[in-house]
């Protein structure tokens, strides 16, 4: 069921938090072409309301679907081999203007 001003809402521009205008665009068609050929290798199903931990090998990578419909969840990531390096959303927001 969609909220009765659905409508009005996605007719809302949206508000830009970081702004992207002086950032470097990426390389979309070699993000797009990359996966090409790849094989699914493991598959993790996280419940509502719980976590998960897996790995994903250097120059492999994941995808994250929502299969029952919009969620929102946290994404926390670390280099196993350096645990200082890790994924920061609040810095890479205002980095590079994109968040997941």
């Amino acid at each position: 069921m969609q909220p009765t001003d659905a409508k009005a809402r996605r007719a809302i521009k949206p508000v830009i938090c970081y702004p992207d205008d002086t950032l470097k665009r990426p390389d979309l068609a070699l993000y797009q072409a990359a996966p090409t050929g790849a094989t699914l290798v493991d598959e993790v199903t996280i419940p509502p309301r719980d976590a998960r931990c897996f790995t994903v090998p250097a120059r492999h990578f994941f995808r994250i679907t929502s299969i029952e419909g919009p969620q929102v969840g946290d994404l926390n990531l670390w280099n196993a081999e350096n645990l200082p390096e890790r994924f920061y959303s609040g810095k890479t927001r205002a980095l590079h203007g994109t968040h997941i």
